[in-house]
């Protein structure tokens, strides 16, 4: 059975003013029901009357009634969070579709219907999908780990739709079995407002053109523009020279690309896995839970064979938290922050000079044609 609606939990939900739609799974709910529930608990303010689902059908004819599967999981789930919409597949190996270039985005919900690697065992799956995780939200569609993307085309679809719309990955799971399938899911969302909405804390993290994680430093104290440009550059800069995060490996890979994390105190004490940063002597960002942590809260280690899943719990969190910091006697307190994210590629310093060259030969330009 593809759907069973039992399978889906409606959450409280998080309503969100910059939330324009989704990357969901599309396997049987059986295994995605977990996932589909807990990305889907996160709700656009906006009212719209359109849901678009962009899907590739790994099938040559529709396999439950007159649907493919990739269209029919999501349709059925987004069915019961949102009644009463008009929904729009769109196909990508159909040359009939709509017209969807110009669909509205204040009256549209956009849907990726992809999952991941597929029949791989667990520790080369979690490394490819932590790169095509990084790779979506960065838009560097050509490394080679996105290939256990399925499809990495209704992505490419998308960002014609929605070119600048920013992916901030919120979910992940795995179904059961020595050899199964990853199920990773990310909100679409604007990029952050920072000055309507103005940080308590910042991250920056950068990435080299392999998608690897080179350097990570933040503020857990205060935000300012000032203080972020400073940050981006220091970090930048250490992760092309020492590149703590690959113990000084890779140091021959270039630096392309960096996001700013941007955390907002939360004053509840539920944490939730991709929702939630945790400061506790030292701080994890939403996406180490999601690249190491299974569904229980445990870690994920080399030698883990099968996906482990439960009701999460923080005990083994702060046991990491204490070793990171290098407390024994680790505080009882902690902090949650909810969070926004800012993808951007590196300017190196020749291209910022020829930008610069650009422009001043173009006003030069444009004063002598008003002479």
């Amino acid at each position: 059975m593809w759907f069973n609606e039992k399978d889906i939990i409606k959450h409280e939900p998080f309503f969100l003013d910059n939330l324009h739609g989704y990357v969901l799974p599309h396997a049987g709910t059986e295994y995605t029901g977990d996932i589909l529930s807990h990305t889907l608990r996160f709700r656009p303010k906006k009212h719209f009357k359109n849901i678009l689902i962009i899907y590739l059908p790994s099938q040559d004819k529709p396999n439950v009634e007159e649907y493919y599967h990739e269209y029919y999981v999501p349709f059925k789930t987004l069915e019961i969070f949102y009644p009463d919409k008009k929904f729009i597949g769109y196909n990508m190996l159909s040359k009939n579709n709509p017209k969807i270039d110009k669909l509205n985005n204040n009256n549209t919900l956009f849907v990726i219907s992809a999952d991941f690697s597929h029949h791989l065992e667990m520790s080369q799956a979690i490394e490819l999908e932590n790169c095509a995780a990084h790779s979506i939200m960065h838009k560097s569609f050509h490394n080679e780990c996105t290939k256990v993307i399925d499809d990495m085309r209704s992505f490419k679809r998308m960002n014609k739709v929605l070119p600048n719309i920013s992916y901030q990955w919120i979910g992940r799971t795995r179904s059961p079995g020595l050899k199964g399938v990853g199920y990773l899911s990310f909100l679409l969302r604007n990029k952050p407002n920072i000055n309507n909405y103005r940080p308590d804390a910042f991250f920056v993290t950068a990435y080299d053109k392999g998608m690897r994680q080179r350097e990570c430093l933040g503020n857990t104290n205060e935000w300012n523009h000032r203080l972020e440009r400073k940050l981006i550059h220091k970090v930048i800069n250490l992760a092309g020279k020492t590149s703590r995060l690959t113990g000084g490996e890779f140091i021959h890979v270039p630096i392309t690309n960096y996001t700013v994390t941007y955390l907002y105190k939360d004053i509840s004490k539920d944490f939730i896995r991709g929702k939630h940063a945790i400061l506790k002597d030292a701080l994890y960002l939403p996406d180490v839970f999601l690249e190491n942590t299974y569904d229980n809260g445990e870690w994920i280690t080399d030698i883990d064979k099968v996906w482990s899943s439960g009701k999460f719990k923080l005990e083994p969190t702060f046991l990491k938290l204490g070793v990171k910091a290098g407390v024994m006697n680790s505080r009882t307190n902690y902090q949650l922050y909810y969070s926004e994210v800012l993808h951007k590629k590196v300017i190196h310093r020749h291209k910022s000079i020829k930008r610069i060259t650009k422009r001043i030969t173009k006003r030069r330009t444009k004063r002598r044609r008003t002479k």
